[in-house]
């Protein structure tokens, strides 16, 4: 019975999704190319703003019913033939079906990096277990002073949908393939397909940044550049609509400065292209102002709502400095600036990461294009003004890392650079997303010949230029292919090792359980997990179990020898002992 009320909820809330796709496109005016995109951002945000007005649970359900009343509305219009069903072109059949595999496939993967323990999973829980934000005194969400923005929208979907970790998933991989669909918005000339399979193509190479955080995860490191290339793309096509442009970009910049405390870096190097599409001075203050008033909210909430609290990154002063080393350990010494700081570059250009890959890579290809053009003397203006943009932002960005493991991060985690693979994958993706967004605008404008009413009949300057045409749509094709199919069979070979991971032996373990109202497990246990010194140090353990016991009192050792296991037994209510094989 229950089984069958989640499954019609979950119908539900697609129909209420396809309302609002349908309001934003009808009434919005938008272009479909960026309707859910806006749409997701839009619902959101509406939940941040509710959610900080301890509204969270009843904002949902208006939010819920809205999107059934908008579908409604179109199955009315559909009925009176006022609409006609979209044009499906053959990206749009492409599109579909490769975000269809992927959606099935992460509806049966299951959660692997432990940060989703520590936090990106771990606030969807909360949220669902308790019905509103996280408050200063939530011992079981350590990091409750990241930003919530996906969390809020995973919440919304499986609030309806289901709990499982695969409806997770799905809900976050949706706003990906969102940006990813108005990524390809940008083309003007719909009729050549090249140009539709050369940005496949390179949205398909990006995902070899993102082996790390890969879709089978909740981290953001993946969304928040995505966001901003859609953001860019609505700027390249919305300039005609200024005012329009201004709304649009606050609701999706809004939401990126929400989703991550680097969100607002990339919120703004996202406005500071929609500056120069907006016309007007006043116009560009009240974007700004639209994108950047959900952080400043945040801020406010951290300082006022969760009064007390110390976050792990926060800037040490005089004030917070021993509280925060209590908690999370104690801050970069002097001594080891020129450590760090050495570790930080030696990592930056060590070729054997995928970030200086992609990036060495991304820059060649963009400087070979640009000395081609140069000698053929063909115009590459968008790759040319692209190329030191995205340079600077790059720059901008690891300056910021640096500041962030000197003067921000606990000593033990700077001096190993913890999650620096991460965030130099989050930014080279939005860095090779500018280059290659500027290579489709070029390559838009290189074609001799313009498709006019005649069709493509006479679009090409000779048969040999069409060849020509051919064959590279052939090889984009042949390379995004191959990408996509590399990703999805490593996905899969992720799912089918999930029980010799440590979340799939702690789920074995423990289960995976839920509370009604926020309650929590009271009890004290004690994971004995013999040979696993490293996770047991780091922290991954507990945070796992943490997660699946939902339980905040949980300690984590890798040896008990038989008198510790005597006081064990008085002072803990359950101890597990952790096999390889996941029993207990």
């Amino acid at each position: 019975m229950q089984s069958m009320l989640t499954l019609i909820k979950a119908v539900l809330l697609i129909l209420s999704f396809q309302g609002y796709f349908f309001a934003v496109y009808r009434f919005g005016k938008i272009k479909k190319w960026f309707v859910p995109v806006i749409a997701m951002t839009g619902i959101g945000l509406v939940l941040f703003w509710a959610g900080l007005a301890g509204m969270l649970a009843p904002a949902a359900d208006l939010i819920y019913l809205g999107g059934i009343v908008c579908a409604c509305v179109f199955f009315v219009f559909a009925f009176q033939k006022k609409i006609r069903p979209p044009r499906m072109g053959l990206c749009e059949w492409f599109f579909a079906a490769g975000a269809g595999a992927f959606a099935l496939l992460s509806l049966n993967m299951k959660l692997t990096h432990y940060d989703n323990f520590s936090h990106w999973a771990l606030i969807v829980k909360y949220l669902l277990s308790a019905g509103h934000l996280p408050e200063a005194d939530t011992v079981l969400v350590p990091f409750r002073d990241y930003p919530p923005g996906a969390g809020l929208f995973i919440y919304y979907v499986c609030r309806y949908a289901g709990h499982s970790q695969g409806v997770m998933l799905l809900a976050q991989n949706s706003l990906i393939f969102a940006c990813f669909y108005a990524v390809f918005g940008i083309v003007k000339e719909r009729r050549r397909f090249l140009l539709y399979s050369f940005l496949g193509m390179g949205c398909s190479v990006l995902s070899y940044l993102n082996l790390t955080v890969r879709i089978n995860n909740l981290l953001v490191d993946f969304l928040l550049p995505l966001l901003t290339m859609a953001s860019v793309a609505i700027s390249r096509r919305g300039g005609e609509e200024p005012g329009k442009l201004c709304l649009l970009q606050s609701l999706i910049l809004g939401f990126t400065g929400i989703v991550k405390g680097t969100g607002i870096f990339f919120s703004g190097a996202a406005i500071l292209y929609a500056f120069r599409k907006t016309r007007s001075v006043f116009r560009s203050a009240l974007m700004a102002a639209g994108s950047f008033l959900p952080f400043l909210a945040w801020q406010y909430h951290l300082r006022f709502g969760l009064a007390g609290f110390e976050g792990k990154f926060g800037v040490r002063t005089a004030e917070n400095a021993e509280n925060a080393a209590a908690v999370y350990g104690a801050p970069v010494d002097e001594s080891l600036y020129g450590q760090v700081a050495e570790a930080f570059f030696r990592e930056l250009t060590d070729l054997s990461e995928r970030a200086a890959q992609m990036f060495v890579l991304a820059t060649a290809a963009v400087v070979c294009a640009l000395i081609y053009a140069r000698i053929k003397k063909k115009r590459r203006e968008a790759l040319r003004r692209a190329l030191p943009a995205a340079l600077a932002l790059t720059a901008l960005y690891y300056a910021g890392m640096l500041y962030m493991y000197l003067f921000s991060m606990p000593a033990q985690e700077a001096v190993r650079l913890a999650g620096f693979e991460r965030y130099a994958c989050s930014i080279t993706v939005l860095y090779a997303g500018i280059l290659l967004m500027g290579a489709e605008a070029d390559m838009e404008e290189s074609f001799a010949v313009g498709i006019d009413v005649r069709g493509a009949y006479k679009a090409y300057s000779s048969p040999a230029a069409k060849r020509r045409y051919q064959y590279t749509v052939l090889g984009t094709l042949a390379v995004g292919l191959n990408f996509l199919y590399s990703e999805f069979s490593g996905l899969s070979g992720i799912r089918a090792d999930y029980r010799n991971s440590i979340p799939g032996q702690a789920q074995t373990a423990v289960g995976d359980n839920w509370y009604k109202d926020g309650q929590e497990d009271e009890r004290k246990y004690l994971i004995v997990a013999p040979g696993r010194s490293g996770e047991a140090a780091s922290g991954e353990i507990m945070y796992v179990f943490r997660y699946f016991l939902w339980a905040p009192d949980v300690d984590v050792t890798d040896s008990l020898s038989p008198a510790e296991a005597e006081t064990a037994k008085q002072r803990y209510d359950r101890i597990i002992l952790l096999h390889p094989s996941g029993r207990s």
